[in-house]
């Protein structure tokens, strides 16, 4: 995984270094991103170069460079190939044009760490004209060679950063950019005094780097423009240099921010691969001889309205105990009703109060799901002016036609229709007294006149 090293050159520029993963690095083939490389007699050291037609994804190419053209390096000249002689090509002590290009039989695959400059906002070059940016790495016999010298004038554009860096209290909202062959990679190639068909060796000459190696990165400022015969010369002066070792020394660490499986809300923390972040700061704490170090969680989000990214929030976390808990943050996108996406960017900075050293990752995470992390929780649309429902109980029809008899066998097992349920009914009679209800029924005494009945052959007297 990709690093970032930050290392401030002056009050308004600020180098970040980005080194490109050890376990699986960015590599890009000569034969697609081809090589110069010029040696500068004036100095005894040698300039690498990508070739022009790849300049927009490489950014290291000879238009946009200087070189030195004494040996304290007091005076550089612009190595503009727009004009109709290049420089290199009418100075004899720089290679010229036509023997820049590198061969490689068979073609390699070159790991590229990542160089960006971030400007503060309101930069100004105070009085330069330009400045010269250079990477430099110290050949065997201690003669420096220049991975990159990028020519950056105060008529140029940076490109403007639609999440400003912000370190220090410091808001850099531009930068410039480049890619140069890891240092790192090159050092460890198999054989590199006798491989003369690897790069590191192409461009120490065959004597290789010194023991353990570091890049020292230099701002030279352009006190002075000369033009004589279309040829600018530069005089300048030393702005600042710092040196960085060749490889991420913290490979191990980086940001994490995921969405959470628990609820609707992200989580952000350190990771170290092999062992837990807590462990991490506590082996930093020992190596210090205290408790020294706490963690900035710095969390920016940024949200997409058309093609424009705007920074709509900053928070900063702070963690001085239980360092494997991760900080749990649910954004507020304040433009929900149209964002296309928000982007979360997470800095996670290691800072210890002792030596006033940090150590920075970073991370980020785009999302679209805009609607769910809104001012307002979604909620059902009932329309305008909802309709109040009136429920009435009815009752079936007492006719034995609603009911259905599942043959009290359970689940799975059809109903049955009225018709065979009556086959299947046990009928029995049982009778009872029976009574009739009558209204004004009256009981009554009356005399009774008994009559003497004979009988006789003839009939009844």
């Amino acid at each position: 995984m990709e690093s970032s090293k930050f290392l401030q050159l002056s009050d308004g520029i600020l180098l970040e270094y980005i080194y490109t993963s050890q376990s699986n690095p960015t590599e890009l083939n000569s034969a697609d991103y081809p090589i110069d490389i010029m040696r500068d007699g004036h100095t005894g050291g040698s300039y690498l170069f990508n070739t022009s037609n790849v300049s927009a994804e490489i950014g290291n190419y000879t238009d946009i460079s200087a070189a030195a053209i004494n040996k304290n390096k007091t005076q550089y000249a612009y190595l503009d190939t727009d004009i109709g002689v290049p420089y290199n090509d009418f100075d004899p002590l720089l290679t010229d044009t036509a023997n820049l290009l590198q061969s490689f039989s068979p073609e390699q695959n070159i790991a590229y760490d990542k160089i960006r400059v971030h400007f503060i906002s309101g930069f100004s070059f105070t009085g330069y004209d330009g400045i010269i940016f250079e990477t430099l790495v110290p050949r065997r016999d201690g003669v420096m060679l220049n991975l990159s010298s990028i020519n950056f004038l105060k008529t140029d554009t940076p490109v403007f950063n639609p999440d400003p860096v912000l370190i220090n209290d410091k808001l850099y909202a531009s930068y410039i950019e480049w890619m140069v062959p890891s240092l790192f990679f090159m050092n460890n190639t198999p054989n590199l005094t006798t491989d003369t068909n690897s790069l590191g060796n192409k461009l120490t000459e065959g004597q290789g780097f010194l023991n353990t190696p570091t890049i020292t990165f230099k701002a030279t400022g352009i006190y002075e423009t000369i033009i004589e015969n279309s040829y600018s010369y530069y005089n300048v002066e030393e702005i600042n240099s710092v040196t960085l070792p060749s490889r991420d020394i913290y490979d191990n660490l980086y940001a994490s921010v995921i969405e959470s499986d628990g609820g609707d809300y992200f989580e952000l923390s350190g990771q170290v691969t092999g062992s837990t972040f807590q462990d991490f700061i506590m082996q930093l704490n020992a190596e210090s001889g205290g408790l020294d170090n706490i963690v900035f969680h710095e969390i920016n989000v940024s949200e997409q309205i058309d093609t424009i990214f705007t920074k709509t929030s900053t928070q900063v976390f702070t963690q001085t105990t239980q360092f494997n808990e991760p900080i749990l943050f649910r954004p507020i996108i304040l433009n929900s009703a149209v964002a296309a996406s928000f982007t979360i960017n997470y800095v996670l900075r290691i800072y210890n109060r002792a030596n006033n050293t940090q150590i920075i990752k970073q991370a980020k995470l785009t999302s679209f799901d805009v609607k769910k992390y809104g001012r307002r929780l979604m909620k059902i649309n009932l329309g305008v002016v909802p309709t109040v429902a009136n429920v009435y109980n009815q009752i079936a029809a007492d006719d034995g036609n609603n009911i259905i008899v599942n043959n009290g066998g359970g689940a799975g097992l059809p109903g049955q229709t009225t018709e065979k349920v009556v086959e299947k009914m046990v009928v029995k009679t049982k009778y009872v007294t029976s009574f009739r209800d009558k209204l004004n029924v009256k009981a009554a005494i009356s005399p009774a006149k008994i009559q003497t009945i004979t009988e006789s052959n003839g009939g009844t007297e």
